[in-house]
């Protein structure tokens, strides 16, 4: 077996032990059976368990995208989350010694309006 089908069998066996899955495609094309006189045709067993290997690895390789996807999700999750919570909201177009003066002016107005209200203790 090459390097790069062992890496990918011992990918799957993690990622199916992870989730419960006891058989991997490796596991079902190494199983040997014992032959007894009224047995199954060993061909025919072999063509069927050739062909839920196939069916394993297609599940292996989506699920393998699908979880991948899936962190993908996660990182851009967390990052809008970090964008967000460090985002200041920001007033654009408002020069700061513009809203200096309009602060000056409503502090002047709430002055003279003081000063128009009757002089009771109960105002002030």
């Amino acid at each position: 077996m090459d390097e790069h089908m062992k890496r990918r069998l011992d990918k799957q066996r993690k990622l199916f032990s992870q989730l419960g899955i006891t058989l991997d495609a490796l596991t079902i094309h190494e199983k040997e059976f014992s032959m007894k006189l009224r047995g199954y045709d060993a061909e025919e067993v072999d063509t069927f368990l050739d062909s839920v290997i196939k069916d394993y690895e297609r599940f292996y390789a989506t699920i393998a995208d699908l979880m991948d996807k899936w962190q993908e999700q996660q990182l851009e999750l967390r990052e809008l989350k970090e964008t967000k919570a460090a985002a200041v909201p920001v007033i654009r177009g408002i020069d700061p010694k513009e809203l200096e003066d309009v602060v000056i002016r409503m502090e002047l107005n709430l002055r003279q309006l003081k000063e128009k209200l009757p002089r009771a203790e109960e105002y002030l």
